[in-house]
Formats: C-alpha cells, sequence, structure tokens
C-alpha cells in the first residue's frame, strides 16, 4: 500500500522552544519529541557538511521502526565538482550515513543554480548513484532542466522531481517515479510565513490523488520561523488521517510515532472510574457438562451441611482412637558405665 510522510526541514530550531517543544524539554530531547508528532525529517546539515557516524547511530536509536529520514546531498559532489568525477565522494557520503539503514529512505540533491543542462553529465550522474538503493529526488534550480530528454531520464531511472512552491517553476512538476517529492517553503518562498488551511487542504486533495494512484509521498515544511513548520505538518496529517478510512489509516499514514503518555483513568461526571477491565474468555459448557457441575457442586453443598451438625457422645467415643497401654522395656542385663 502507498505511504505518506509527512515531517519539517530540520528540528533543531531554537525559536520552536515554547512554540513547539516544552519549555523545561532539554535540546537532547527535542528530537524524541519531534517523533511522537511527526514521522519523517528532512536534513540539509549534510549539504554543508559531513557529520561523524556517531550521529547517524544516535538519530537511528532515538527514533522509532517505520521513521523516515531525508537527507541532502553534499554540495561538494552538485556544487564543487557540479556532478562531474564523483564516485569516491559519493561513495564517502554514503558510508557515513549508513548507521541510518533502511530508515535513510531519500537523498535529495540540489542542482546549483548556474549549472546548464547537460545530457551527459545528468547520464553519468544518474549511473553513479543507481549503486545506492535510496531513492533519489533532483532539486533543479533552472527551468531548462524540464526538458522532454531529462523527463525521460528521470522515468526510466526511477527519480523524482522536487516540487515546491519556490522557485514557482516548480510548484507543478512532472511525475517520473514511483514517490513524489514536496516542500513547502512557505508561501512565496517565504520562510516566515504560515499556510492557511484552504492551502493545507488543497495538499491533502492532492495527496490523497497520488496515493490513490499508487504513488508514495513525502512532503516536508521548511518555514521555520515562529514554529510554523511543524503546526502546518501536523494540522496536514490531521487532515489526512481524518479523511482517510478507519481500515486504512494505519496504512497510508504512519502511526509509529510514539504517542505521548496520557492518563490512564477516564472518569465519569461522578468521578467514577469507567476503564473496562480485560475480561476472561468463556466458553458455552455441553448440556452434560453442565448436569455433572451441579451435582459436584450438590455434593460440595452437603459435605458442608455435615460438617456443621453438632457431633453426639457416642458417635465422638467411637471416632476417639484407643489409649494404647505404655510398654514396660525389660532391661538388658548391661550396665552402662558413669563418665569419671
Amino acid at each position: 500500500m502507498p505511504k505518506c510522510k509527512i515531517g519539517c526541514s530540520g528540528f533543531l530550531y531554537d525559536s520552536w522552544k515554547n512554540a513547539f517543544y516544552p519549555e523545561d524539554l532539554p535540546q537532547k530531547r527535542w528530537l524524541s519529541y519531534y517523533v511522537r508528532k511527526l514521522d519523517a525529517l528532512e536534513l540539509s546539515i549534510t549539504f554543508y557538511r559531513l557529520l561523524k557516524k556517531e550521529a547517524f547511530e544516535r538519530w537511528y536509536v532515538d527514533t522509532p521502526p517505520g521513521f523516515a529520514f531525508s537527507l541532502k546531498g553534499s554540495r561538494f559532489i552538485t556544487h564543487i565538482k557540479k556532478l562531474k568525477d564523483v564516485a569516491l565522494p559519493l561513495e564517502t557520503f554514503f558510508n557515513v550515513t549508513l548507521p541510518l539503514h533502511e530508515k535513510f529512505e531519500v537523498v535529495l540533491w540540489q542542482f546549483p543554480p548556474n549549472l546548464k543542462v547537460n545530457i551527459r553529465i545528468l547520464q553519468d550522474f544518474i549511473e553513479e548513484i543507481k549503486k545506492y538503493s535510496v531513492r533519489h529526488v533532483f532539486e533543479f534550480r533552472q527551468a531548462s532542466w524540464l526538458s522532454k530528454k531529462v523527463i525521460q531520464l528521470l522515468s526510466e531511472s526511477n527519480i523524482a522531481i522536487c516540487m515546491s512552491d519556490w522557485p514557482e517553476f516548480l510548484s507543478t512538476v512532472p511525475v517520473t517515479a514511483d514517490f513524489v517529492y514536496i516542500q513547502r517553503q512557505g508561501a512565496g518562498g517565504d520562510y516566515a510565513a504560515n499556510y492557511e488551511t484552504d492551502k493545507l487542504k488543497a495538499d491533502a486533495k492532492m495527496i490523497r490523488e497520488l496515493l490513490k494512484q499508487g504513488k508514495d509521498v513525502y512532503i516536508f515544511f521548511n518555514n521555520d520561523a515562529f514554529a510554523y513548520a511543524p503546526q502546518n505538518a501536523m494540522e496536514l496529517k490531521k487532515m489526512l488521517e481524518n479523511a482517510m478510512p478507519e481500515s486504512h489509516k494505519d496504512i497510508e499514514f504512519s502511526k509509529h510515532s510514539l504517542p505521548l503518555q496520557k492518563k490512564a483513568s477516564q472518569k465519569t461526571e461522578a468521578g467514577k472510574d469507567v476503564r473496562k477491565m480485560p475480561q476472561k474468555k468463556t466458553t458455552a459448557k455441553k448440556p452434560s457438562e453442565k448436569k455433572t457441575a451441579k451435582k459436584k457442586k450438590k455434593k460440595r453443598t452437603l459435605q458442608k451441611k455435615a460438617s456443621k451438625k453438632p457431633v453426639s457422645k457416642k458417635t465422638a467415643a467411637k471416632k476417639k482412637p484407643a489409649k494404647k497401654s505404655p510398654v514396660k522395656k525389660k532391661p538388658s542385663g548391661k550396665v552402662k558405665s558413669k563418665r569419671k
């Protein structure tokens, strides 16, 4: 079944404290809190520099099963090497991120704005990244890349084009893979812009259509100012969950995220605890078994009554065991010597 993963572009924002993260929650526990609300995370830090393996190991442990990471490809590969002769840096990138294992689902390759269309370079780059078993997304910064030849190459290789509301030419892009990747940068590319409910409803409608077509969907909010990103992401997730049949909710929209602990007690107006206790399973007894059970019950009742009746002196005397007369031992003839 197709799946939809919803998240934000990053999670370590000081401006989210109080607005999203509780005031008394230490920063080292922010990711643990984040995964209770959303089921995917896009990280741009890997675009600027490669972290140590220990960081990815920690993120793997701190996230629940089914959680998805999208990592931005190294700018050394895209902006400095410009996609040429990248076999070794690609190997380094994927070796360092290896500890994320199956949670590393997507890598986002942002093309430099000054890189013009070059089919030969693109073909070579695609051949290199095919070696790595993750989903690949290309984020173009020039409209010239949306040519028929490029679209054909991407369709043949199951590589998606990043859909975004900025730059504007990415607002509608061809579907070239078995999944769709969407970025929400803030209305008009403004990171401090909050999405209105109507806009989120339009996204929810589009995502439902894509899911019906059998496409997986990843959508990330990057309007991080004032914690708009997590708020919009959670609102969209709720819209989609409410619109889906109950039987499909666990499939299309991941329920793996750890829920906040709620108080178990549910009380009525009178204040009485009305939680249902687990009941033992009972099986219907056969008629013959019922008769046997009744006989046993009747026998136990008679035994109890009999034990309560006063016992007569004669009966008591009969029940008392006869006293045995003491037997005198004959002297053995040996005399024990006294200790000196």
